[in-house]
C-alpha cells in the first residue's frame, strides 16, 4: 500500500467539508484534480470512505474508521518534520514539562536555574498539575515529559526512578501526639485525619497504606491545596500524612512534623517518556540533566 500525506490530507479536509467544490477550494485544488485524488485514496485502500448524493459528501462507516488512523499518520508525519527542521535550524530548545506542584514549588526550581545557565537558550514551559493529568498531557502531545510519582504502565510509557520520598506526619504542637519523637501508623487512626483529595499522588499512597495494612483512617476533610492544609493543621483541625519534598509548606510555629517509625512506603518520583518515541536533541539533553541532578538530590538528602 503506498499512501501520500497528499491524499491523507486531502480526505481529512473532505471529512470536514460539506461538497467536494467546498473541499477543493480549500485544498486549493480544481473539483475534478481533488476528486481524483480521494478516488486513488479509495483505490488504494480498497473500500469507499463517503457517501455521496448530487448535494453532498458524507462520511461512511469505513471512512469514520479511517478517519482516526488518517490523524495519526499526518500527526506522526508533521512531527518528523518539525523535529527535522528544527534540528537543521538549531532551534529545538523548546521544551515542555508537566510536573506535579509538590515538585514543581520545592525541587524543580533549582534545576531550572541551573539549566538556564548551562543552556542560555533553553525555553522550558511547565506545566504543573496533578499526577494522571501529567501522563495524559504526555499521551495528547502537550508535554515531551513528565515527573511524576509512581510507574506508569509500562506497555505505554517509558520511566526513569529518580528518587523516593519519604512520608512524615502532620499534627499541631498541642496536638497529643506532638510530644513523641516518632509516630506509628496504628495512631494515626485514633485522631480526626485531613485527607489529600482523591486524584493527588499523596492520597494515592495514603489509601495504599490503609489497603495493605487493613485500616482506615478517620477522615475530617479533604483538600487538594498544601497551603489548605497547612492552614488547618496549624488551627489543630486534624493530623496529616505528607511527602518530604512538601515540608517546607508546614513551617509554622504550631506545626510539628514527626517521622514514622514503621512506615516502609516511599513515594516514588519518576521521569516518564511516552514509550518509544524519539526525543529531540534539546529534549534529551535536558532530561539527562534532571536525572543527574536527581540522583545527586538524593545522595545528598534522602
Amino acid at each position: 500500500m503506498n499512501l501520500s500525506i497528499k491524499q491523507l490530507r486531502a480526505f481529512l479536509i473532505l471529512s470536514e467539508a460539506d461538497s467536494f467544490t467546498q473541499a477543493a477550494r480549500r485544498f486549493n485544488l480544481s473539483q475534478p484534480a481533488f476528486s481524483t485524488l480521494i478516488a486513488s485514496l479509495e483505490e488504494e485502500i480498497g473500500y469507499r470512505l463517503f457517501d455521496r448524493d448530487t448535494r453532498r459528501v458524507l462520511l461512511n462507516a469505513d471512512g469514520i474508521h479511517f478517519l482516526d488512523l488518517a490523524r495519526k499518520i499526518v500527526q506522526s508525519h508533521d512531527d518528523a518534520v518539525g523535529e527535522i527542521k528544527d534540528r537543521v535550524a538549531g532551534s529545538n530548545n523548546d521544551i515542555t514539562l508537566a510536573v506535579l506542584p509538590s515538585l514543581a514549588v520545592e525541587w524543580l526550581p533549582e534545576i531550572l536555574v541551573k539549566y538556564s545557565k548551562r543552556v542560555p537558550q533553553s525555553n522550558v514551559k511547565l506545566i504543573d498539575t496533578q499526577w494522571d493529568r501529567c501522563l495524559k498531557a504526555l499521551l495528547d502531545g502537550q508535554a515531551d515529559m513528565a515527573l511524576t510519582a509512581g510507574q506508569p504502565s509500562l506497555t505505554t510509557f517509558d520511566s526513569t526512578l529518580l528518587f523516593s520520598d519519604k512520608f512524615y506526619l502532620l499534627c499541631h504542637r498541642e496536638h497529643p501526639l506532638a510530644q513523641q519523637s516518632s509516630v506509628s501508623l496504628s495512631q494515626v487512626c485514633d485522631y480526626p485525619f485531613i485527607g489529600f483529595s482523591v486524584g493527588t499522588s499523596i492520597r494515592q499512597y495514603t489509601d495504599k497504606l490503609c489497603e495493605n495494612l487493613a485500616m482506615s483512617f478517620n477522615y475530617q476533610l479533604e483538600v487538594r491545596q498544601l497551603t489548605t492544609m497547612m492552614g488547618l493543621i496549624a488551627a489543630n483541625y486534624g493530623i496529616s500524612i505528607t511527602t518530604g519534598l512538601t515540608l517546607f509548606q508546614f513551617n509554622h510555629k504550631d506545626i510539628v512534623i514527626l517521622p514514622f517509625e514503621d512506615l516502609a512506603l516511599e513515594r516514588a518520583i519518576y521521569l516518564v517518556t511516552p514509550k518509544g518515541r524519539h526525543l529531540a536533541p534539546g529534549v534529551a539533553s535536558f532530561a539527562e540533566f534532571i536525572t543527574c541532578q536527581a540522583h545527586q538530590f538524593a545522595s545528598e538528602h534522602m
